[in-house]
């Protein structure tokens, strides 16, 4: 991050700038000129504003009454953060898969709540220039034309058009105008890693139509081996580009046209087992020694994804203090076909009984072929003030969406005498969703600011599902396979059955009004202080994951009330910014996956169910320090709690015989995270700009499972990156050489079991590791 930038990259934290500032408070106070801790005096300079539009208006990050966090243009292109995932670590209270099941699925969680199943509706909605975008399946793969990030948390409902009861990340991406501009790069390294982006910008007719197209590749080969398909796995291959047209038809009214697309032949991701299976039974495994960079699945790498969409948003001013905005837009996307492999494990005989009796002699532990269709239209109109007394922002938001699952998943089940056969998951989720929403801040003083906003959202669900149980060779069985011989699979000598959910609920409406009330206060120019507290919610929808008519049941909405307090302040002449930010969620129904008791057939089933209450809570800080001229400092430390307060159904323990998980913590919230980076502008007599840069982040240990299971536990885990690059005076052009996990950190960002009973299963987990140490070099021209 650099102190010349309009728009900052990160205010991001630690403890040691609250002392730091007391002793500059005490200096000045004492009439002597600041001086820093390390010696030097501050002078006029500083670090610049950041500005923001977290909510709907442009705003200074500093005295904007969000938790927020920053990510400019210029820190992406600087550390080489070419994916959505490369942010990981960099942000407080977020936890971000480094890994996932393709390019373009990305997972994330803020303050402990998020959706580690990307078929199901995320906690925290993703957008493309204010497009919403429904499903983790869909996220964004490059970061090659954006003007930044903007990562915000807590829930996000009164400003948006989508409803999130987690946190948003928006992503902005550049605007064409009568300026040209572009800048293209070009790089490789090591894994055969091969990238190359451009973007231009410029008029195409002065004055009335400006346009701009961005373009980026990215490929690598495999980071880890498979020695059962002889061939290395965990590759990227992925094609994307987007273009604009921006209209300015008068003074008052524009109108910009959007288009974008990405295409992903990249590998599904390829799990590692804790420890591979190398003889034996799936009943009674012989283990190997355990190798991270391997994978022993049996499939050959199959995946064609894409996903793209257009947008038009016309703006229309009013007059000086009102301005009107319509946004259509469509987007879809497909995976059609991917094999994605749950176990990591070669083929294994199943055991010796299914052998004589005809089942094949060698199966997979667990795997899925897939084809996921998705289709989306949404409209949005906003209505934006500005006053001398207050401001508001509010909107009418309409979104329709149709989800089409094709999933034939399989997972052995050794404790039987043959094998289960796979299952074909057939589900249609068409959603609508209705909304209306605003957010009003009333300035009582210069100081003193009151806001009020709340959203009223009706949101529809309808849902098909049918079954379909299948032999190993593909042919439809009845809906008990144990009725079926072997013998008349072979003669296709019986009837093909399946089951629905015809006769279930499968069509409900949820309605929410979530309400937000905050107020904030300037006590001086360089301190800000805001407490809030806002509601929101997740809507309920159907297990398209199940396995029998029993299961395929509705869950119900879940809801969030978050208590939040900030405190934003800048110190020493701008040379120190700190930020801290405690909070509260409460949370009920929050959806999980659990084991009830089917309304159908009274057994107990495995599905998308409700946990009856559950809290997070914790604090973040973020700091900025500009100690000397060229040498900027970012920091932050952030601490997460959190408890399931009533879970009473969520399966049964293996290791307890436990069946509640009432008093554990949530998934993939990891207790405290740790990050620091610099970045220096050496300086030296070089005809040109040298820069150093280095980033470490630490987070400690968190579990993947509702139980908390020791054996499923993801230890505490640490990343270091580093750049430098040079530029030529007077030059446009930059080399920058950058490493990524220069410890070489091999580690599991999840684990699960696959395949396996209940005996076998502590012994035989598996989950996808994060990517080795790289190294890339690349050469960018600007102008």
């Amino acid at each position: 991050m650099t102190g010349d930038e309009t728009i900052k990259g990160r205010a991001t934290p630690r403890l040691k700038p609250f002392l730091l500032a007391g002793l500059a408070s005490a200096a000045m106070a004492a009439g002597a000129a600041p001086v820093l801790a390390w010696g030097q005096t501050v002078p006029a300079s500083g670090l610049k504003d950041v500005v923001v539009t977290a909510t709907r208006h442009s705003t200074k990050l500093q005295k904007t009454p969000v938790a927020v966090t920053v990510f400019s243009g210029k820190q992406i292109s600087e550390q080489h953060l070419t994916t959505a995932r490369d942010l990981a670590g960099k942000t407080p209270g977020v936890t971000i898969a480094r890994s996932g099941i393709t390019p373009l699925t990305q997972i994330f969680f803020i303050r402990g709540i998020g959706n580690a199943d990307p078929i199901f509706d995320p906690n925290i909605g993703q957008y493309v220039d204010d497009v919403y975008l429904p499903r983790a399946i869909n996220g964004l793969t490059d970061l090659t034309d954006l003007e930044r990030v903007e990562i915000l948390r807590g829930p996000q409902g009164t400003l948006f058009g989508e409803n999130s009861d987690a946190g948003a990340i928006r992503y902005i991406t550049k605007t064409p105008s009568d300026t040209p501009a572009g800048n293209f790069d070009i790089g490789g390294g090591t894994y055969g890693a091969f990238n190359a982006h451009g973007y231009v910008s410029g008029p195409i007719i002065p004055g009335v139509l400006d346009g701009s197209l961005a373009y980026a590749h990215d490929q690598h080969s495999g980071y880890d081996y498979d020695p059962t398909i002889k061939q290395h796995v965990n590759d990227q291959n992925t094609n994307g580009a987007r273009a604009k047209l921006l209209a300015t038809l008068s003074p008052d009214l524009t109108v910009q046209l959007e288009a974008d697309g990405v295409l992903d032949n990249s590998a599904t991701d390829y799990y590692s087992p804790v420890y591979p299976i190398i003889g034996g039974t799936a009943a009674k495994p012989v283990f190997g020694k355990t190798d991270l960079n391997d994978s022993y699945a049996s499939q050959v790498p199959l995946n064609k994804s894409f996903d793209a969409g257009t947008s038009l948003k016309v703006s229309y001013t009013i007059n000086p203090n009102l301005t009107v905005n319509s946004i259509s837009a469509y987007r879809a996307f497909a995976q059609n076909p991917v094999n994605y492999n749950n176990d990591g494990q070669p083929l294994v005989n199943y055991n010796a009984t299914s052998i004589a009796n005809g089942y094949p002699a060698l199966i997979s532990l667990s795997d899925n072929y897939i084809v996921y269709r998705e289709q989306e239209l949404s409209q949005e109109f906003q209505l934006l003030g500005n006053y001398d007394k207050f401001d508001f922002a509010s909107g009418l938001y309409l979104l329709h969406e149709n989800f089409a699952s094709n999933r034939i998943g399989y997972v052995a089940t050794p404790g039987s005498a043959n094998p289960a056969y796979p299952l074909d998951q057939i589900g249609d989720t068409k959603t609508t969703d209705y909304a209306a929403y605003a957010q009003t801040n009333y300035h009582f003083t210069d100081k003193l600011t009151g806001t009020i906003g709340g959203r009223y959202t009706i949101e529809n669900r309808d849902f098909t599902y049918q079954g379909v149980y299948d032999s190993f060779s593909g042919i439809p069985l009845v809906f008990n396979p144990a009725a079926v011989t072997v013998a008349q699979i072979n003669a296709n000598a019986f009837a093909k059955l399946d089951f629905t959910n015809a006769g279930e609920v499968n069509n409900k409406t949820w309605y929410s009004f979530t309400p937000k009330y905050g107020v904030s206060y300037q006590f001086t120019p360089g301190l800000f202080s805001y407490a809030s507290i806002s509601e929101g919610f997740n809507a309920g929808g159907f297990n398209n994951r199940a396995s029998s008519a029993a299961a395929a049941l509705p869950y119900d909405q879940e809801n969030v009330t978050t208590y939040e307090a900030g405190l934003k302040s800048d110190w020493l002449n701008h040379r120190l910014r700190v930020n801290a930010t405690i909070f509260y969620n409460n949370y009920t129904n929050l959806q999980q996956t659990a084991l009830v008791i089917s309304p159908v057939n009274n057994t107990a089933v495995s599905v998308r169910t409700n946990a009856g209450s559950a809290h997070t809570d914790g604090f973040e800080l973020e700091g900025t320090e500009e100690p000397i001229d060229g040498l900027f400092l970012t920091d932050s430390v952030s601490y997460l709690n959190t408890r399931y307060d009533s879970f009473n159904a969520p399966g049964t323990n293996i290791d307890t015989g436990s069946t509640t998980a009432t008093g554990n913590q949530l998934p993939f919230a990891p207790r405290w995270q740790l990050y620091g980076a610099a970045n220096y502008t050496v300086p030296v007599n070089l005809p040109g700009t040298l820069k150093l840069g280095a980033d470490i982040s630490y987070e400690t240990s968190y579990f993947s499972d509702v139980f908390n299971y020791a054996q499923g536990e993801i230890h505490a885990q640490a990343f270091t990156d580093a750049f430098i690059s040079y530029a030529p005076a007077n030059s446009h052009w930059t080399a920058t050489l950058t490493g990524q996990n220069l410890a070489n950190r091999i580690a599991f960002q999840s684990l699960s079991w696959g395949g396996v009973n209940a005996i076998l299963a502590k012994d035989t987990l598996e989950g996808p590791v994060s990517p080795p140490r790289t190294i890339f070099f690349k050469l960018a021209y600007t102008y």
